[in-house]
């Protein structure tokens, strides 16, 4: 018999932080992420991942890293391995029409502006990151023994 399974919703753990580590396709001068670029970042580090979002192939990662204040930054998916890939029930999902897959709690896309509100420090942003990210580092899964779980399937099936 399997154990019971705790896990916090979506963690990465770092295995890279400069831009070396990077494909060519994440590299955008424009934005600073360039081969020379570090990223403020610890190497072995586990990080709760707030939202992410998928464009052009690639993907990105909004996580608190070693410079948090006050927001969540975007971080290039091959710096990380996914720890744990559950979704935190606080999240939704949204396709644009351009092609962007995001991932993400409820405000982010309720608000067309409100990262950039939240990036700004305007005090309802960024209490609500507070209270979604309080939440968010709370939630926890609590997992029933595999065999248990199936079991309780295979019984509401027969009936």
């Amino acid at each position: 018999m399997q154990e019971q399974q705790i896990g916090k919703i979506m963690k990465i753990r770092c295995i890279a932080y400069t831009g070396n580590a990077l494909p060519e396709s994440y590299l955008k001068p424009e934005f600073y992420f360039t081969k020379e670029v570090e990223f403020p970042l610890t190497l072995g580090k586990e990080y709760v991942v707030y939202a992410l979002y998928q464009s052009q192939g690639n993907v990105w990662y909004y996580i608190c890293d070693d410079n948090y204040t006050y927001y969540p930054m975007q971080n290039p998916a091959p710096l990380f391995d996914v720890v744990d890939s559950r979704v935190s029930k606080y999240w939704r999902f949204e396709l644009a029409p351009n092609g962007r897959l995001e991932m993400a709690f409820e405000q982010w896309f309720t608000d067309p502006y409100f990262y950039d509100k939240l990036t700004d420090q305007e005090e309802a942003e960024v209490e609500i990151f507070e209270k979604v990210k309080e939440l968010m580092d709370a939630e926890d899964f609590t997992l029933p023994p595999l065999d248990v779980a199936v079991e309780k399937l295979r019984e509401t099936a027969s009936v």
